[in-house]
């Protein structure tokens, strides 16, 4: 094999994903004459194989090389993708931006080109996502749209439809911005997009896009497509990457195995090249823990990932449920020193538990504050699970001072959208905290329903400590509905179905009735379809229903 045999072979193997067949190519001609050319490619393989070392090795060659033959194009192009690859792989930002510069003085004397324009792109992007600026970036994007009449590329247009999309969210026109991002991921996941690097940031960016407003489901759709796409084109750099806020979804909808899953693999694929995304993945994956009831792991892996604001939020849920408001209040003001208002569901999320904790301390005037900053994040950006968390802050709020009917009305909203969004574990939580507004209101059936609800809920997710607030309070709420009564039984209900029905809803599983009523579990399982068919029972909800008809029969009598 030739050079030129060499240079062919291994532009075909990039364009159909060979990214080993390509490297090896390019080596070949390599090892003929250095080229720039060559270098190029065996860059572009390398980032594709996320060996980051020989990323920058053969790009910083290939830069050399084109300044040597007074090739500006070429010297710019690499220029911005050494400069991008700063940012991306290390996070050294003031390197990132020497090489922009390098860039933006070795074009600007060049005609209208894809280099210029790649480059604003890169820009735009970097001073967005890492510095926060929306002015800097809103102008690097409007010298793209500038240019692109005259390249007519497809790639460069939906880049740019993207990230205008992604500059139209920070700047809260949500709507606008979802429409953008929607059309540009039709394009770059239906093939009419080439650059498979476009594809790949594009990707992230939107997935980061949603999480940012917790447009949870859409987050969901545009994953599956995008997994489905780099697995078909053997992209694994750019779903490892991806698949960090892909297991947010998963958490959220309470696919909690996937979830793990998800964040496991994340964290083995970027160790190697890219250990400043681990963290990121590390305070996840505590997340997912705190809601199992693993606490030690939990509180482990939030150390792990140091100074990470989930983590740091993470610790400050587990304060508050051990009741030690002072150091979740300043765990919470710290992190809400370090969330913009563009990050609006991080910032509501972490308003909902400082007004939880401030309202738990008394200090209502605060709380109300913090709710209606939480407010008028949500109704900008129109999301339920955003509307639900208010509301439920608000009930929790309204109970804490004892406003009972304002805080029943707010929960029972609050679960309606929570569950409209699938989240599993949200919906359960505020299930159990309507139980006990319900018990204050002395209606315990109602309470014994819902709580009975939430502990099947939690049960199913593997949620612990959840499943045994729930246990607990409906312990509390059955209190000697268990002992031996003279009262009739309805429907015809048998003394033996009736010691069954006072169990369950003290919140006895079909095995601790067994234990307790020394019988099988077959045995109580048959009872227990007995009783639902008696009392008229179906569905998921059977139980709970059966339950609060037991406290309803006893309270009666």
């Amino acid at each position: 094999m030739d050079i030129a045999e060499g240079l062919s072979a291994g532009r075909s193997a990039l364009a159909r994903g060979d990214w080993q067949g390509a490297r090896e190519a390019f080596s070949g001609a390599i090892a003929f004459v250095p080229s720039a050319e060559a270098l190029e490619g065996l860059g572009k393989a390398c980032w594709w194989q996320d060996d980051q070392a020989a990323v920058f090795e053969a790009r910083e060659q290939a830069f050399r090389l084109y300044r040597e033959a007074g090739d500006a194009l070429g010297a710019g192009r690499l220029a911005t993708l050494i400069g991008f690859d700063y940012a991306d792989y290390r996070g050294d930002l003031a390197v990132c931006d020497g090489w922009l510069q390098r860039a933006e003085t070795l074009l600007k004397d060049e005609p209208p080109c894809e280099e210029q324009a790649w480059l604003y792109l890169y820009q735009g992007f970097i001073v967005l996502m890492f510095e926060d600026d929306i002015e800097r970036s809103t102008e690097r994007i409007e010298q793209v749209v500038a240019l692109l009449p005259a390249l007519k590329s497809i790639d460069l247009d939906m880049m740019t439809v993207g990230l205008r999309g992604l500059l139209a969210i920070r700047k809260g026109d949500i709507a606008t911005g979802l429409r953008l991002f929607d059309e540009a991921m039709t394009a770059a996941l239906d093939g009419e997009m080439k650059d498979l690097v476009a594809v790949g940031n594009l990707s992230c960016t939107l997935i980061y896009a949603c999480e940012a407003i917790a447009d949870y489901d859409r987050a969901r759709q545009w994953c599956e497509r995008t997994r489905e796409f780099c697995k078909r084109m053997g992209l694994d750099t750019v779903f490892s990457i991806c698949r960090t806020y892909y297991a947010t979804t998963l958490i959220w909808r309470g696919e909690w195995e996937a979830a793990d899953t998800e964040l496991t693999a994340a964290m083995r694929e970027l160790e190697p090249s890219r250990p400043s995304y681990v963290q990121d993945s590390l305070a996840r994956l505590g997340e997912l823990r705190r809601r199992q009831g693993r606490l030690e792991e939990a509180e482990a892996l939030f150390s792990q990932a140091g100074p990470h604001r989930t983590a740091l939020l993470g610790l400050a849920s587990m304060a508050f449920d051990r009741g030690e408001m002072t150091e979740a209040i300043d765990l919470l003001s710290r992190v809400l020193r370090r969330v913009g208002v563009e990050d609006r569901a991080e910032r509501v999320f972490v308003l909902a538990l400082l007004s939880r904790a401030r309202a738990a301390v008394g200090q209502m005037e605060e709380a109300r504050v913090l709710l209606h900053e939480m407010g008028e994040l949500s109704g900008l950006v129109g999301t339920r699970p955003l509307a639900a968390t208010v509301l439920a802050t608000r009930a929790f709020v309204a109970a804490t001072a004892a406003d009972w009917p304002m805080a029943q009305a707010c929960f029972e909203d609050a679960l309606d959208l929570f569950e409209a969004a699938e989240a599993r574990f949200e919906a359960a939580g505020t299930r159990l905290e309507l139980a006990r507004v319900l018990q204050a209101q002395s209606r315990r059936a109602a309470a014994t329903e819902q709580a009975m609800m939430a502990q099947t809920a939690f049960g199913a997710l593997g949620a612990r400590g959840g499943f045994e607030e729930s246990a607990a309070l409906l312990r509390d709420l059955s209190d000697g509905l268990a002992e031996t009564s003279s009262a009739p039984l309805p429907n015809g209900i048998t003394a033996r179905e009736g010691e069954v029905l006072w169990l369950i809803a003290a919140g006895r599983t079909n095995q601790e009735i067994a234990d307790d009523l020394v019988l099988s579990v077959r045995t109580v399982e048959r009872h227990i379809s007995t009783i639902y068919e008696k009392l008229g029972l179906h569905g998921r909800s059977a139980r709970a229903s059966a339950a609060a008809a037991a406290v309803q029969l006893r309270t009666n009598t």
